[in-house]
């Protein structure tokens, strides 16, 4: 099976676009190729395979990124499977895109979303979802960039993390992962993980 992650850059005529679209690349080259692994399309949305594991680890990647540079992002995370795939993402299909793109026409107020095969999970992990956005959407820049470093570098303790910060001590990494709600994100990423590898 297979992850796809559909979203596209909230309000992004009130940015100038060489600043989110910049952004928008520089995270996207991290996690594979373009475009046979993601594109941007349509202006402002953009598509990225991914596996189904670490497709919740990779969306709260792609927001706090995004975030710490001053851009909201809406997305969606569809698994399901890849039955024809090109070397253009966008012109693959199968129903891990089918699920993505529902999901993300299905987002309201809703910034992150996600749709499976399994509706029960579907249900569950979309309300965690919702309660996990409320802070995740109020994050500063600041507080974003911590929060992405640290999903970036789980196994970093607080002390290195400083460390490759300028001018931020232990301390200041410990507020600002404790304001972006690190610990709550990581436990959801934690079930989401476990869930996926049981009914993957």
């Amino acid at each position: 099976m297979f992850a796809v992650i559909t979203g596209d850059i909230v309000q992004s005529r009130q940015t100038a676009v060489e600043v989110w679209i910049n952004a928008l690349k520089d995270i996207l080259n991290q996690y594979g190729s373009s475009p046979m692994d993601w594109e941007i399309y349509r202006g402002d949305s953009f598509q990225i395979i991914t596996n189904p594991e670490h497709a919740l680890n990779l969306s709260f990647i792609l927001k706090s990124y995004l975030k710490s540079k001053d851009i909201n992002v809406r997305m969606a995370i569809g698994i399901g499977e890849i039955n024809y795939r090109t070397d253009k993402a966008t012109e693959s299909n199968g129903t891990a895109f089918v699920n993505s793109g529902t999901c993300f026409d299905d987002l309201k107020k809703q910034t992150l979303g996600v749709q499976t095969p399994w509706n029960q999970f579907n249900t569950i992990l979309n309300i965690m979802l919702d309660l996990a956005s409320i802070t995740m959407d109020k994050w500063t820049a600041k507080t974003a960039e911590v929060v992405c470093f640290k999903f970036r570098n789980p196994s970093m303790n607080q002390k290195d993390i400083a460390e490759s910060f300028d001018k931020k001590g232990q301390g200041n990494i410990s507020e600002a992962l404790k304001r972006g709600a690190y610990d709550e994100l990581n436990q959801l990423l934690y079930y989401y993980q476990q869930s996926i590898h049981e009914l993957c």
